[in-house]
């Protein structure tokens, strides 16, 4: 009788139980789920939020899942189209001045006397002033994204971790909600109070290298964006290295719990311990569709919200480089000199960028795979 009474004490438990989980559930597909969705639609600044919304990708539909390859490569060739315009202009105001510099050195020599070296300056002190203000838009125009990314990542990496918190994987989602927040306020505090000086100062030696070539400033230059870059590759390793290790021990862990906690409903709750067992399952799959939703819809909204600025800076440094290549051809070694060390200022903002993309698309990446694993 003992045993009867305690299995039907089990019965009604497990019954209330399930009509909390169901109401609880209900409550959350009708207005908590909703909420998800629009912080983190406003955590996309606007100009983004129109691309995805534009592409048909919302937190809630699976959008990532239609896109085509032609899309992407369409969407690609449209933004490059948009960015490539100040890069050309750029490029054609350089060319310029390195040729109106050619001509008058050569009339210079011609005419004799020291007037070549005072045109080199002129010409120099031209070029760096039209490229000081490529660097100094593309900078601005950096911060402002950079700002942007991390303040979605505030929002998204909470809302991520909890979805997956809620798919019984608690360990998982703390550790890797607690490395990734503190990664990205890391990478934030380096870009807004490093990268202006570095660049500034990159910019600074190169133009003085150039204007006076005996004393080779730009060399200088040179291994600060080295060192920066390397810097910058080190701690990537790092922050990577830890977040997959952390997430990969406590989501084993966590499987093991869940594994355990099935196998005693299953055989501690007579009569329907199985049924539970298979609804506990069938909750899991609801949930695993929602956790890869908000995972893509991260990592889309990651790339739309850097990925133009990256391309900008990248035209930049192309420009650069082929303003290099023409001073060369027209043997002004100075504005080669000055033109080589704008493009590694381009550079090390082109590192910083890319350092941000990584760290959003690989850490949605790792917690989607943590999230999507069987226990």
């Amino acid at each position: 009788m003992r045993r009867i009474l305690l299995t039907l004490a089990k019965f009604f438990a497990v019954i209330a139980a399930a009509f909390l989980l169901c109401g609880s559930a209900r409550a959350e597909g009708s207005g908590e789920y909703g909420d998800i969705n629009s912080a983190l639609s406003d955590a996309v600044p606007p100009e983004a939020s129109e691309i995805l919304e534009g592409g048909g990708i919302t937190p809630d539909n699976n959008g990532a899942a239609a896109l085509s390859f032609g899309g992407v490569l369409e969407f690609l060739r449209d933004m490059l189209m948009d960015r490539l315009t100040e890069p050309l202009r750029l490029f054609a105001s350089l060319c310029g001045v390195v040729i109106l510099c050619a001509l008058s050195r050569s009339s210079a020599d011609g005419a004799g006397g020291n007037m070549s070296g005072v045109f080199s300056a002129v010409g120099v002190l031209a070029g760096a002033g039209m490229t000081t203000a490529a660097i100094s838009g593309a900078l601005r125009d950096t911060l402002d994204v950079l700002s942007a990314a991390s303040e979605f990542m505030l929002v998204f990496v909470p809302v991520f971790a909890g979805v997956i918190a809620a798919m019984g994987k608690a360990a998982a989602a703390s550790a890797a909600n607690t490395v990734i927040l503190a990664a990205a306020q890391f990478f934030s505090q380096i870009s807004v109070n490093f990268l202006t000086p570095v660049c500034g100062t990159v910019m600074g030696l190169s133009v003085t290298g150039a204007v006076h070539p005996e004393m080779s400033t730009d060399k200088l230059g040179e291994l600060i964006r080295k060192a920066a870059v390397w810097g910058l590759s080190l701690l990537m390793t790092v922050f990577m290295s830890v977040l997959s290790a952390q997430t990969f021990v406590t989501n084993s862990a966590d499987n093991v719990l869940i594994r355990t906690a099935k196998f005693a409903v299953s055989s501690g709750v007579p009569i329907v311990g199985g049924t539970i067992s298979d609804a506990v399952n069938t909750v899991h799959a609801s949930l695993s569709l929602m956790h890869s939703s908000i995972g893509t819809y991260g990592i889309a909204a990651g790339i739309v919200i850097l990925l133009p600025s990256l391309i900008s800076v990248v035209c930049y440094r192309f420009a650069l480089t082929a303003a290099e290549a023409v001073s060369e051809v027209f043997g002004v070694k100075e504005l080669s000199t000055l033109f080589r060390a704008c493009g590694a200022v381009m550079s090390i903002i082109m590192a910083v960028i890319v350092c941000f993309l990584l760290l959003n698309t690989i850490s949605a990446v790792i917690m989607l795979a943590a999230g999507s694993s069987q226990a």
